[in-house]
């Protein structure tokens, strides 16, 4: 049976220090699910909870406090609508959520590929591809060794434009098979979700060839993934689902392919 878009695991609401669309309200998005059909939709705003240190400063909105004032989330009937947030991982690959909190959330997001925050998510400025190559890896499989819940853990968007200056395809084109298949095969030992949000419409055919490959060959490892917007403003979510049956085309992905946190129940 073909994969359901019936869920949306990655949403921002204005709670995010980066979401500056005043309409992007947990309202609004529950509206969102209820016009496509969606089954079960997550809240996962930025968060770096207070609770962990680390040598980077981040945004005093993505304290715990912050993250939880969007509680009680509006319901529907026949739609989850969960509570998460999208954590990150700093330059010394420590993660900003503490074992305390993980329990507050229903679902947990980490990028591994923000490498644009310099003296945050990474060191230093990278200058070259080869450079975000080499640190697309070394994040990744330090994420891996993490003591995570990993049945409600996603890994999200492993190929945004925040790799390199927008110049995703020829960091990822650097990517080794053997690489990858270790690293996915790791991912699909753990559990963790590995997150579908490529804005594939708008992508050339070379472009989906070569960003759809870490996809493919995590499928071929036996990985689960789930469907994430990753939205931050009202008018992307109005092509969300079109673009989520792409992705599903593109991968030929069934039922059997989806995360378990994305199913509904």
């Amino acid at each position: 049976m073909r994969f359901i878009a019936d869920h949306d695991l990655h949403i921002h609401s204005t709670v995010s220090p980066c979401c500056h669309d005043e309409n992007q309200t947990p309202q609004a998005i529950l509206e969102y699910a209820k016009k496509y059909g969606l089954k079960k939709i997550c809240l996962t705003n930025h968060l770096w909870d207070e609770n962990v240190k680390s040598e980077a400063e981040w945004h005093d909105g993505q304290r715990f406090c912050c993250v939880t004032s969007v509680l009680p989330l509006p319901q529907s009937e026949g739609i989850r609508f969960l509570f998460g947030a999208e954590t990150d991982m700093d330059y010394n690959f420590v993660v900003g959520v503490s074992e305390e909190r993980m329990s507050a959330f229903d679902f947990i997001v980490v990028p591994t590929t923000h490498l644009h925050l310099a003296g945050n998510t990474v060191r230093n400025k990278l200058t070259t591809p080869e450079e975000a190559a080499d640190l697309w890896i070394a994040r990744i499989k330090a994420l891996l060794e993490k003591d995570m819940p990993w049945q409600k853990t996603g890994i999200a968007h492993l190929t945004c434009g925040h790799i390199f200056k927008g110049r995703t395809a020829e960091v990822i084109r650097l990517l080794p098979d053997d690489e990858l298949y270790s690293i996915f095969t790791d991912c699909q030992t753990k559990g963790v979700g590995i997150e579908l949000n490529m804005k594939t419409l708008a992508m050339t055919e070379e472009d989906k060839k070569i960003l759809m490959r870490p996809y493919h060959i995590a499928k071929d490892t036996g990985c689960k993934f789930y469907l994430g917007s990753d939205s931050h403003k009202i008018d992307a979510l109005k092509t969300a689902k079109e673009n989520f049956e792409d992705i599903i085309t593109l991968l030929d992905l069934q039922e059997s392919d989806k995360f378990p946190m994305a199913k509904s129940e």
